[in-house]
């Protein structure tokens, strides 16, 4: 009997955990700024209050990655696999927060 094995691409696996954690980070950032306090609730969204969050999320991140690199041999070779994942999450928030950051100041 042959099992067969379905692997998920670390890229798209990067992507979805992306698009989560976008999603789920969008709830925070609900706050309007106006200053005109009516009982209209639109769902405008700051990006600017995104910023943050982005970059405690790549910060993170990168010490998760830093953490299983340098500890991969008491780890073993299949945290090799996390290793990468974690990397190409770490590259995604930072890339995101550094757009934020360029384009807003």
């Amino acid at each position: 009997m042959n099992k067969r094995i379905v692997r998920t691409p670390t890229t798209a696996i990067t992507i979805s955990v992306l698009l989560l954690m976008l999603f789920y980070l969008q709830g925070s950032a609900l706050a309007d700024e106006g200053g005109i306090h009516e009982h209209e609730h639109g769902s405008g969204i700051s990006l600017s209050s995104l910023i943050e969050p982005l970059g405690i999320c790549a910060l993170s991140l990168v010490l998760i990655t830093f953490g299983t690199g340098l500890f991969r041999r008491k780890l073993g070779r299949r945290f090799l696999k996390i290793h990468r994942i974690f990397a190409y999450l770490a590259a995604g928030f930072a890339l995101c927060h550094g757009i934020l950051v360029m384009t807003l100041f």
